[in-house]
This record gives structure tokens, C-alpha cells and sequence, in this order.
């Protein structure tokens, strides 16, 4: 599975909005290149006992292409709401089974205004400003934000030891096709800077409190990695579907 999979189809959104919590969930998608079912991804979001949110994002090849590339990439992104507003403290990325392993650490120090970043290389810092996510966090916060009927996002975004500014657009509504059934979304995609740059778009469903039920993601070669809503539990879904047997 290439290696960008996470780290660049799920990397769109940031949000320097207010963010009302949202409830706890799980969610699983099937992950597809080129059509070819390759791998899996799963999402949870947990509240913990001491109040602080945790958004987990696990993704693993499966059959064939976990032969060739047993990769496993495991993101976490710890945060708090402080005055209905999304406040990353911690966010990990973890690559193993690749050729070459991967580790990356941000720490958060809102006090002191500074992002901390560690490679288990060479520590090092940026400064923080308000506003700021990790590349984890702001789907939840997008989610909250087409909530409140925006139709374009300007967002800055924690990124690979940069702070990186991302704008997201929405394109129209549309009808997608899902392991569990149609649904009516909003599709968006990313603006970038050329035009030859990798291209992502998404759908979200705001029956589904505007989670993201299917994305697609087109490297600079042509290659096209989706990825396609299967499993949900923690958001009301009963009616959001339309059933399979009725295509």
C-alpha cells in the first residue's frame, strides 16, 4: 500500500472554528487502489475519564497487498474543548512494516506558545499560533464547520514539522455509493498551489453529522487510492442509508 495513503488523503482539513462535541464514534472503511481492494482503515473517537478526547486512526493493507507491503500506519491526536473550541495537546504518527519505519511526535504548549516536534532524529521547535491543528484533529473539526453552513475554509495545519495553510472548497451535493447503502453528501476538495499536485476530494454526509463517508485521492502519477464507508457505530445511521437492495 503507498505510504502517502493516510498521511495525504485524509491530510485536508483544519479548522480555527468553534467546534461543538461531537459524540463518540467508530467508524471503518474499505480502501481500494485502483479499484482493488487493498487495505482497511479505522477511526474511533473516545472520551476518557479525565475528559480529554482521543481520535485514533488505524490503516493496514489486506490480502495481496499486505504480502508486498505489510505496512501498518497508526495516527493519535489527543485533545480538549476549552470554551467550545478544539485544543490539540498531543498528535503521534506511527509507520511500521515499511521498508523504512516511520515516527513522528507534536506537542502541543499552548502556555509557552510552542510546538514541539520529535522524529527520534532531531527534536525541534515551531511557533505556535491560535488556531492551530494537527492533521488528525481537523476532521472533527470540519465536520462541525459544514455544520454551520460554510462553504469554504482557509486552515492551518500542523504538518510534518511545518505549519502548512490548506483551502478547502465545496464543490456540490451529491449521491454516493457505499458498502452500506446510498447517501446524500457534500463533496469538497482541496485547493493547491499547481495544478499537477496530488488532487483529494471528499463527501460528507450531513445526516451523519457531516463524517466523511468516502474519499478519493489521485497521486501525481495517476494512481487513485478511495476509500468507502463500511462499518459505523456511535452516530445515528438507520435513516441516512438508502438500503442496497433498492439500487
Amino acid at each position: 500500500m503507498n505510504r502517502c495513503l493516510i498521511s495525504s488523503i485524509f491530510l485536508v482539513f483544519s479548522s480555527t472554528l468553534f467546534a461543538q462535541a461531537l459524540p463518540d464514534f467508530s467508524a471503518n472503511y474499505v480502501i481500494r487502489l485502483n479499484g482493488i481492494q487493498a487495505g482497511e482503515l479505522k477511526r474511533s473517537l473516545v472520551t476518557q475519564a479525565d475528559g480529554n478526547r482521543l481520535f485514533k486512526s488505524q490503516t493496514q493493507a489486506k490480502g495481496v497487498f499486505a504480502f508486498f507491503k505489510p505496512e501498518k500506519i497508526v495516527e493519535t491526536s489527543l485533545y480538549q474543548h476549552q470554551d467550545n473550541t478544539i485544543v490539540p495537546q498531543r498528535y503521534r504518527y506511527i509507520r511500521t512494516g515499511a521498508k523504512k519505519d516511520k515516527y513522528m511526535a507534536l506537542y502541543f504548549d499552548w502556555g509557552q506558545q510552542q510546538l514541539h516536534i520529535d522524529d527520534k532524529k532531531r527534536p525541534w521547535s515551531l511557533t505556535l499560533t491560535e488556531g492551530t491543528l494537527d492533521k488528525l484533529v481537523y476532521q472533527l473539526a470540519l465536520m462541525t464547520d459544514l455544520s454551520a453552513d460554510l462553504h469554504e475554509f482557509n486552515y492551518q495545519i500542523a504538518d510534518g514539522g511545518k505549519i502548512k495553510q490548506y483551502k478547502i472548497t465545496e464543490i456540490s451535493r451529491e449521491t454516493v455509493s457505499t458498502p452500506l447503502g446510498d447517501i446524500e453528501t457534500i463533496k469538497l476538495t482541496r485547493e493547491r498551489n499547481r495544478p499537477k499536485d496530488r488532487k483529494t476530494t471528499l463527501w460528507c454526509a450531513p445526516s451523519l453529522n457531516y463524517l466523511p463517508v468516502m474519499l478519493e485521492h489521485i497521486e501525481k502519477d495517476g494512481t487513485v487510492f478511495t476509500a468507502s464507508i463500511r462499518r459505523l457505530s456511535g452516530i445515528a445511521s438507520q435513516n441516512a442509508f438508502s438500503p442496497l437492495a433498492d439500487k
